[in-house]
C-alpha cells in the first residue's frame, strides 16, 4: 500500500477557515479595546483640564485665561478646541474629528470649553464618550466643571 504524503484539499480548507474565523474575532475585539483606550484617555484629559481650571479658580485667575475663546453670546464664551486656551493646547481628543463638541453632538468631537461670562469658575469642558466608562454613558456629550463634577 502506498503511503499518503501531504494534506488533502479538505483539510487545508478547514484550517484556512479556522484561521480566518480566529483572525476576524481578534480584529473585532481589538477595535473594542481601542475604543475603550480612547475613552480612558478622554476621561484622563478632561480630569486634568478640570484640575487646571480648579487651580486657576483657587488662585483667583481672571477670565483672561479664556480670552482666546470667542464670544458665543453676551454671557457665554466658547472655545472650539483646547488649543485656543494655552494651558490646554496639549490636550486633543484621540479621534480624528476636528469638530468641537456641542450639546447635541452624536459622534466623536474635539474637547470644547464654555464659560458663563468667560470666568474660570463657570467653565465647563465638553467631551464625547464612545462607550460607557467611569460611570458615564456612551454615545453622548458630557461636561465636567472646574470642581471635577460630571454632567451627562
Amino acid at each position: 500500500m502506498k503511503k499518503q504524503e501531504g494534506f488533502t484539499l479538505i483539510e487545508l480548507l478547514v484550517v484556512i477557515a479556522i484561521i480566518g474565523l480566529l483572525s476576524t474575532m481578534a480584529v473585532v475585539s481589538l477595535n473594542s479595546a481601542r475604543a475603550k483606550a480612547r475613552d480612558a484617555k478622554r476621561l484622563s484629559d478632561v480630569k486634568q483640564m478640570a484640575n487646571i481650571l480648579s487651580i486657576q479658580a483657587t488662585e483667583g485667575t481672571t477670565a483672561s485665561t479664556l480670552a482666546g475663546c470667542v464670544a458665543v453670546d453676551a454671557n457665554v464664551t466658547g472655545c472650539t478646541g483646547p488649543g485656543e486656551v494655552s494651558q490646554f493646547s496639549k490636550f486633543n481628543d484621540p479621534s480624528t474629528s476636528g469638530t468641537a463638541c456641542a450639546s447635541g453632538s452624536t459622534g466623536t468631537c474635539q474637547y470644547s470649553i464654555t464659560a458663563a461670562g468667560a470666568t474660570v469658575e463657570n467653565a465647563q469642558i465638553r467631551f464625547f464618550l464612545e462607550n460607557a466608562a467611569g460611570g458615564l454613558t456612551g454615545g453622548i456629550v458630557h461636561t465636567i466643571n472646574a470642581n471635577g463634577q460630571f454632567n451627562p
